[in-house]
């Protein structure tokens, strides 16, 4: 569904009841234009800067390709995510993205307050076969907590598009009683694609093509991934993850960070979550 009653004003953008019920509902959600042009353009070029590996020097392992070893050459990084960027450069903190996308998760989630729990740049190379994200649910890769509820917002920075490699998503997953059993895929590090949610004979996939300024928004239940790039072009995505505040706490109180510098946390997770698989 792509929402089309919506008011943005300054800093706020304001979805409308069925906008909010049709993400409970589904899982997910499609808002179109919720930055403009000039915008988007200026978190490019910040977008640029990182994955162009000018702050690899002092981010460790949170700059890495998905795909691949830490030792892999930047040139030759093809899956590529910096995260945290705003931790990292100054210039991105309460960046114009945060502000909108943290107004819509508040009126997504009524039932307590959201914070921003996980950022990143995404960026596809043309052309590479090893850029696809395999199908999984994000509720598999963190510690039990409470309150497991998750908004995670897609910028489009590019167009993002069928042959790019979209965001495609599993229809009614979100409302299987337990979440899906997942196999290994990758082992070159901890920082690889290293689940693939096992895919059901009747599994239905919907691809959610964006424009550059669009987002779509998912739940931490709905099975979810991306193809390959087979286009000329980049594609270049910027997320970020909204959870209760008190979630965010549990997890931190529990030594668990997303920083793949954070040693422990893949340890963490696997020690406290109890998830029915």
């Amino acid at each position: 569904m792509v929402a089309k009653n919506h008011i943005r004003i300054d800093d706020k953008y304001y979805i409308s009841p069925c906008d909010i019920q049709f993400f409970h509902e589904f899982g997910y959600l499609v808002l179109p234009q919720i930055l403009l042009t000039n915008e988007v353009n200026e978190l490019e070029y910040w977008f640029d800067h990182f994955i162009s590996g000018n702050e690899s020097h002092q981010m460790g392992r949170d700059f890495a390709g998905l795909s691949q070893p830490f030792n892999t050459p930047i040139s030759q990084l093809e899956l590529i995510t910096a995260l945290f960027p705003s931790q990292y450069r100054p210039e991105l903190k309460n960046n114009i993205f945060f502000k909108v996308a943290q107004c819509i998760a508040d009126q997504l989630y009524s039932s307590g307050k959201t914070d921003l729990d996980l950022e990143y740049f995404s960026a596809k190379k043309p052309n590479k076969m090893q850029t696809k994200y395999a199908m999984h649910q994000d509720l598999t890769s963190w510690p039990k907590t409470e309150k497991p509820w998750t908004a995670t917002f897609s910028l489009a920075i590019t167009d993002s598009t069928l042959e790019n490699g979209c965001l495609e998503v599993i229809s009614n997953s979100n409302y299987e009683s337990r979440l899906r059993k997942y196999q290994l895929k990758q082992k070159h590090n901890e920082c690889c694609q290293a689940q693939e949610s096992r895919s059901l004979p009747h599994d239905k996939v919907i691809h959610l093509p964006i424009k550059k300024g669009d987002v779509t928004i998912h739940n931490e239940r709905i099975v979810h991934g991306s193809q390959a790039n087979t286009s000329p072009h980049w594609r270049k995505m910027y997320f970020m993850s909204f959870r209760d505040k008190e979630t965010i706490k549990q997890q931190q109180g529990m030594g668990f960070s997303h920083s793949r510098n954070n040693h422990n946390s893949q340890h963490i997770k696997n020690k406290t979550q109890q998830l029915k698989l």
